[in-house]
């Protein structure tokens, strides 16, 4: 790691202009990691953009201007281009996707900013010109936060804050089975460092709207068990959204609840997105792997946190993992007795 860290800082020092960006849809990590890396450009006197705007998740102050898309840079052109979170680069958009492919900046015919790719997925495919893949890292936040004291930055003030959100967020606040005691040192650290614990909890997740609680409780109400009580999902419908004024960023961490059954191995959320397509959001306690199954149908992740995009209704959707869950559930059942 101490290798590629020297190999990245070169790149920082020799960089003018860097554009972080990180997975649609961002979660706490991809927000954390990305406004994190932002920092640490400020540190090198880049002039740096952040991509997508991050909307509501943004629960912390970035400290570089966003944008949500490649038409809202104004002129700004990357010589730098790092993804943050991203396991394929379809996950940052179509123009960045397009970018790897191309290796030519979107409104270019010349710029070839170098490619960064900092991420944790053990299915990433290392589509940079330098890959920093570490899924030994609970989170990417935890991976900018070792290049951080690489750096001999302290983790303190808004940098120590965003790897916080990073690290709560892909640990479920330090109780998934990715947490280990890395994670656990470092946000020591951070707390050491000054971050006031209580505050940041009320900024970053006391925020929630009658509307959500109020969602959060119908959708509680619909959840059904299969596979024998090993199973448990639930779907949410793009209606019922749209009625509450609500988007997808307030069902953050749904599904992870879905764990909370007794006995059950395995939550599927399935989230209806626009006339049959659906995202589809699996979670396990670590005893089967989820990923797998999300990669039968075009997506990936973590081995108990995955997700993928179908093109089909929300029942057929649910129908189809269902199907293949039983399956896998049934399969693992065997080979335990």
């Amino acid at each position: 790691m101490l290798k590629v860290f020297a190999s990245l800082e070169q790149v920082f020092k020799d960089a003018r202009r860097v554009l972080i960006t990180a997975h649609t849809a961002p979660d706490g990590d991809a927000v954390g990691s990305a406004a994190a890396l932002a920092h640490i450009a400020l540190h090198f006197g880049l002039d740096a953009r952040l991509m997508p705007d991050f909307g509501d998740a943004a629960a912390i102050v970035l400290p570089a201007p966003a944008v949500s898309s490649c038409a809202g840079l104004a002129g700004f052109v990357p010589d730098l281009v790092i993804f943050a979170d991203c396991g394929d680069a379809a996950r940052a958009g179509e123009e960045l996707r397009a970018l790897v492919e191309s290796g030519v900046f979107p409104g270019t015919e010349r710029v070839r900013p170098r490619i960064v790719n900092m991420d944790h997925h053990a299915d990433n495919p290392g589509y940079g010109h330098i890959n920093l893949v570490y899924p030994e890292c609970a989170s990417t936040s935890e991976l900018v936060g070792r290049f951080a004291e690489y750096l001999s930055l302290p983790l303190a003030g808004g940098l120590g804050e965003a790897v916080y959100l990073g690290l709560v967020s892909d640990t479920g606040n330090f109780t998934f089975s990715n947490t280990s005691a890395d994670s656990l040192s470092m946000a020591a650290r951070i707390v050491a460092a000054g971050l006031n614990v209580t505050d940041f909890t009320n900024r970053t997740e006391n925020t929630w709207s009658l509307a959500r609680m109020r969602l959060w409780g119908k959708l509680m109400s619909k959840v059904t068990l299969h596979a024998g009580g090993a199973v448990s999902c639930c779907l949410v419908r793009k209606a019922w959204l749209d009625e509450a004024g609500l988007n997808a960023g307030d069902l953050e961490g749904f599904s992870s609840r879905l764990r909370c059954l007794q006995g059950v191995r395995v939550g599927l959320f399935v989230r209806e997105e626009a006339e049959r397509k659906c995202r589809v959001s699996l979670r396990s306690m670590g005893d089967f792997d989820v990923r797998a199954v999300a990669a039968r149908f075009g997506g990936g992740g973590h081995p108990s946190a995955a997700g993928a995009t179908l093109a089909l209704d929300p029942d057929a959707a649910q129908r189809v993992i269902l199907e293949t869950l039983e399956a896998g559930l049934g399969r693992t059942a065997a080979v335990k007795v």
